[in-house]
């Protein structure tokens, strides 16, 4: 395909030649800025950072004002030099601008001595963000090895952990997928699949090795203009080098079912005669760095492995709604048992660094990530057999050049990706959900599960492959000015086949007087049987749908301009811009199968009562109910990539007294993310299944993006750093599947307007449309306590509060991928049940409370609950309601106690932790569905429905009281 940039993409891709032609640049996503005023120095004297772990050096130009810029710093301690004399050691962290100020004289430069401004050089800044510093990873109790676990101790942003093992970050109200990770500067965007940054779709993994992370910083929003392809929460983290001693470390841990509480479930489910096996996860793994050539080249390696055996307890529920001994009950009983799921991960990381001269540095890295899993399709309901093998590989190797000369910084990077996520099962058996109904209604509308068998459907295949190259460039010979422009482009290949479906997926219900199943092995039975036998009041078949492959080549570009402007001493403005563009977000070339729009095409038929006026289509129906269904035929050329990507930020600082004790900041700015390419793959395998449903994507395309406002103080307090923030982000053009079905007056017939299952035009299923019209707000009181760690204290606190209120336009109120009746922004704003009201973080650390050297740990986590939806069909299946239900509230308290050890010039480290100490019982879910109208002579619930199960808990937000040891020795 030819393609042609327009005017305004030819004038900003020259802007950012022009400005990469002129000299060098940096970008802070990796590094550390420092810049100040030096007194009693001449104007041309040489400013020099020397790095004291490896000797790296760093020069910069003392201004006609005295002032001076130091760019692209790794993040460490430095000691600053005007020709012989030199400072006290400075330290520096990922992505902060330090302003230091310094004095000259014969013997030594001192720092102007500001009360707390040790502790406060980098306040000035219209961030919002938070640093964790390596003391905090690796002090602080977790459940697993993942150094996102610590990234909601930034107020806004939050982590969390399913009974089975996955894990997510989330900010505000924007699910999960609209976060970003870089690693050293590198942006590990899943581009295919959900969970934000690549391998975090459904994985018990981590996503890279915590002994490889120096430090991070969590930006929650107002990000510069050097970030991409995110609108959530953005973690920058950097990597360790070797320094000029050669150090290493190696360790293992463990922790299983023998070393904690059961939770209720499993309680419930020993009671029931099933008795939980013994399971482990051990962690070990082990780095080493050190010196090439002294004060010129390091190296550094690091491997973490991972090993689970993850036992559950099989228990078919509602059984009570069942007749015993009678039909399929015995067998359906008899697969009540106990089954151990096995999971192995292999994580690596290396790197070499050198400087190659004065001005010359490079770094190249290697990460490879492999990981196999053993996962049923549900932990409580799967049966031995309902499972799946899943593969999740990842391979990055990255190159970077810097160039420093006068007032320029070049940062230079190319690098490739590899990614592949492959699912698969070998059972051939239909997936069968059998569910029963409460007596006397007898239909799968108002059904609970009973037990899940047969084979997983999941045999897929998800790749990503790309390369990029990109140059950020910094100028800082302008007083007063900081200027970065940057171009990136990056060449992806999506390979997407497979099938979600690649064995007939059944749920039927078990008739609760005889017995028996509402499917006969082939098809349904029942009454009402519609489809060719896939559909019956009882009983719903998905047939399987033949593997498809989509393969399509996306190109990304980015660019951008920033301007850290200190107007005056105390006040600081930054101003920047960003334009992002992807020729083939999800498959340009995709054609619509033709049968499937003559379908469309063709005559409506009458249909729940309605017929249609005399020559109406269906396509017309559906333009009655605000669908015009040629927005989403695609004809091979009809799909338009996004051209709109300009993204302006504006942020702020002003130092009230000159001292950085009081400094007001805030910022306003738009920030795009991006739609993940497997949309276009679903797209594809729905439509390859004759008679099945028809799935279409909306032709003009939209990127998703959140424009973030922010005002907010930071105050000294002493030895602590305070900050409150008052926020608000808007996010708009998510993509969001929805049923696209109408009757023949434009409504839902007598359908639920909650979830309406009938089928679309003549001989097909259900009609699901994508669209980019998904929109979430978020409002947010953000507070944030620091006590930065000293040697002279011994101790460190962070005190993270948010108050929250979030809101959805998903009538699923979950901001989900999937609304299946709306998915439009004009039906009215919701709750957003991804986002607790209130939450409140506290961690701590200290070596000086405790007798014998030992190091005391803890971080309490408290939140007030997530929204709960309530869906009663009580009043009638066309007047179906959602209320909002009481939450319930998070609660959890981790501890851990360490002591090191001196054996033979090594040090030899023990560590306990205990996980949810007080043994507090979070639930995860709820059976929230509140049932159909009620039978004759039926008891009803609280909100009238049919569900005597209204309100009960069905999963856990994480474990009990938790053990795990780890034992570590260090040289």
């Amino acid at each position: 395909m030819k393609y042609r940039l327009n005017r305004f993409q030819r004038h900003a891709l020259s802007a950012a030649v022009a400005l990469s032609l002129a000299g060098a640049a940096h970008a802070q996503l990796s590094t550390a800025t420092i810049k100040g005023q030096v007194a009693s120095a001449q104007a041309g004297a040489v400013v020099t950072a020397v790095n004291q772990a490896n000797g790296n050096t760093y020069r910069a130009t003392l201004l006609a004002d005295g002032s001076y810029v130091l760019t692209g710093l790794a993040p460490g301690v430095y000691e600053i030099r005007i020709g012989a004399v030199k400072s006290q050691p400075i330290t520096v962290q990922v992505g902060e601008t330090a302003s230091v100020d310094l004095t000259a004289n014969t013997q030594q430069l001192e720092r102007v001595v500001v009360a707390g401004s040790s502790a406060r050089q980098g306040v000035k800044d219209s961030q919002l963000g938070t640093n964790v510093s390596q003391r905090m990873i690796a002090a602080l109790p977790q459940t697993t090895r993942n150094f996102l676990s610590s990234a909601d101790l930034a107020p806004g942003v939050a982590f969390s952990t399913d009974q089975s093992g996955n894990t997510k970050i989330q900010g505000g109200a924007q699910n999960f997928d609209h976060v970003n990770v870089f690693i050293d500067g590198v942006g590990q965007k899943n581009n295919i699949l959900r969970g934000g940054l690549s391998g975090q779709d459904s994985s018990r993994g981590n996503p890279f090795p915590q002994s490889a992370i120096s430090e991070f910083k969590v930006l929650s929003q107002n990000y510069k203009a050097e970030f991409e392809q995110v609108s959530s929460a953005a973690i920058t983290a950097i990597t360790k080098s070797g320094t000029n001693e050669l150090h290493g470390e190696a360790y293992v841990d463990r922790t299983g079912t023998n070393w904690r509480q059961k939770n209720p479930f499993e309680k419930e489910r020993e009671a029931a005669g099933v008795a939980l096996p013994p399971s482990s996860k051990k962690e070990y793994g082990f780095s080493l760095g050190g010196p090439i050539v002294r004060d010129q080249a390091h190296f550094f390696f690091a491997y973490d492995g991972k090993s689970i055996d993850d036992s559950r307890q099989i228990v078919p529920r509602n059984v009570n709604m069942l007749p015993t001994g009678k039909g399929i009950v015995p067998t359906i009983a008899g697969f009540q048992g106990s089954q151990v799921d096995n999971f192995k991960e292999h994580l690596l990381f290396g790197k070499i660094d050198a400087q190659l001269d004065d001005e010359q540095r490079i770094s190249v890295s290697l990460r490879v990530r492999r990981e196999a899993d053993h996962s049923p399709e549900s932990r409580d309901l799967s049966a031995p057999g309902n499972d799946v093998e899943r593969k999740n590989d990842e391979t990055r190797f990255d190159i970077k050049h810097e160039w420093a000369r006068g007032g320029w910084f070049s940062e230079a990077r190319v690098g490739y990706e590899d990614y592949v996520w492959n699912p698969r099962s070998a059972a051939s058996s239909a997936f069968i959900k059998y569910k029963v109904s409460p007596a006397g209604q007898n239909a799968l509308s108002n059904s609970q599960d009973v037990l899940f068998t047969g084979g997983s459907p999941n045999a897929q295949k998800r790749g990503q492959k790309g390369s990029f190259i990109s140059e950020d460039l910094t100028y800082t010979g302008i007083s007063g000015h900081v200027l970065k422009g940057g171009a990136k482009f990056k060449a992806m290949k999506y390979d997407l086949s497979g099938t979600a479906f690649g064995v007939d997926t059944v749920e039927t219900i078990i008739d609760n007087v005889t017995g028996l199943a509402y499917y006969n092995g082939t098809a349904c039975t029942g009454t009402n049987i519609t489809n060719g036998g896939n559909n019956s009041d009882q009983c719903f078949i998905r047939r399987a749908i033949p593997g498809a492959a989509a393969s399509f080549k996306n190109n990304q570009m980015g660019l951008y301009l920033q301007d850290d402007w200190a107007v005056t001493k105390q006040f600081e403005l930054n101003i920047g811009a960003r334009y992002d563009y992807e020729s083939n977000m999800l498959n340009n070339s995709y054609v619509t199968p033709a049968a499937r729009v003559a379908a469309l095409k063709k005559l409506d038929v009458p249909r729940y009562g309605f017929t249609p006026v005399a020559g109406q289509t269906y396509a017309q129906s559906l333009a009655k109910g605000g669908v015009n269904i040629d927005d989403f035929i695609s004809t091979g050329s009809s799909r338009q990539a996004f051209k709109g990507g300009l993204a302006p930020r504006l942020g702020a600082s002003y130092d009230l007294f000159g001292n950085r004790e009081s400094v007001i900041f805030g910022g306003w700015g738009r920030s795009y993310d991006r739609t993940m390419a497997n949309h276009a793959l679903d797209e594809l395998q729905k439509n390859e299944q004759a008679g099945g449903e028809i799935w279409m994507i909306k032709n003009k395309f939209k990127m998703p993006f959140a424009d973030q406002l922010t005002v907010g103080l930071r105050q000294g307090m002493g030895e602590w750093n305070a900050e409150f923030a008052l926020s608000s982000v808007k996010a708009k053009n998510q993509f969001v599947w929805f049923g696209g079905n109408r009757d023949a007056n434009g409504g839902w017939a007598n359908q639920s307007p909650i979830d309406p299952l009938w089928g679309g035009p003549d001989g097909y299923g259900t009609l699901i449309l994508g669209d980019f019209v998904g929109e979430t707000k978020t409002d947010s009181v953000l507070v944030k306590f620091e006590k930065p760690y000293t040697v002279a204290s011994g101790w460190a606190m962070n005190v993270a509060y948010t108050y929250s209120n979030a809101k959805t336009t998903s009538k699923e109120w979950n901001n989900d991928i999937f609304d299946w009746t709306y998915g439009r922004a004009t039906h009215g704003w919701n709750p957003s049940t991804l986002v607790d009201k209130q939450r409140l973080v506290v961690a701590g650390v200290t070596d000086k409370l405790l007798p014998w050297g030992m190091s005391l740990s803890g971080k309490a986590t408290w939140a007030s609950g997530m929204p709960r939806r309530i869906t009663s069909c009580a009043a009638g299946w066309d007047k179906c309601v959602s209320v909002e239900g009481d939450a319930t509230a998070f609660k959890q308290f981790d501890l851990g106690l360490s002591k090191e050890f001196a054996v033979i010039g090594h040090k030899l480290g023990l560590r306990l932790d205990a996980l949810n100490l007080f043994n507090a019982k979070n639930y995860g879910g709820f059976d929230d569905w509140g049932g159909g109208p009620v039978g004759a002579g039926g008891t009803k619930n609280a909100v009238g429905g049919d569900n005597l199960n209204l309100g009960k808990p069905n999963s856990m937000r994480g474990d009990m009281r938790t053990y795990r040891l780890v034992a570590s020795v260090k040289f």
